[in-house]
């Protein structure tokens, strides 16, 4: 690739990767944390707090120990906040893969790039692939 496109054709694709990192996190936490303060705000949640405070009377719970969702809630929010960053951040995603196929001579900015796929295939194309993505 360094012979035929040149040094910088290894980081195709870099700026669309950068861009979506930030938006990636932002979602990832938001979602977990709503999903995570709406359980502990529940009568379910609450009473899982109270059950805590009377097995370890003995000590004080910490504030990590009353935050504690357990193994199975972790998981699941996990997956649906990682599922809704993908979602949010997926048509980056796109635009990185089409850049990194691009030949020298068609060579597009990202910009570009974002343009002539929704121009070629309308919206929709940002998010082709998506559902195979998600259950990754």
């Amino acid at each position: 690739m360094i012979r035929t496109e040149g040094f910088f054709s290894l980081y195709k694709g870099l700026v669309p990767s950068l861009l979506s990192m930030a938006p990636s996190s932002a979602v990832f936490y938001g979602v977990y944390d709503m999903l995570k303060s709406a359980y502990l705000h529940s009568p379910e949640g609450m009473q899982r707090i109270q059950n805590m405070h009377k097995q370890g009377q003995e000590h004080e719970l910490s504030a990590f120990d009353q935050l504690e969702l357990g193994p199975v809630r972790t998981l699941l929010y996990g997956a649906v906040a990682g599922a809704c960053a993908e979602a949010a951040t997926y048509p980056f995603e796109v635009v990185r893969r089409r850049l990194q196929l691009q030949v020298q001579s068609t060579k597009l900015s990202s910009l570009a790039t974002f343009v002539k796929i929704v121009e070629q295939g309308g919206i929709s194309a940002l998010y082709a692939g998506l559902i195979p993505s998600l259950l990754q």
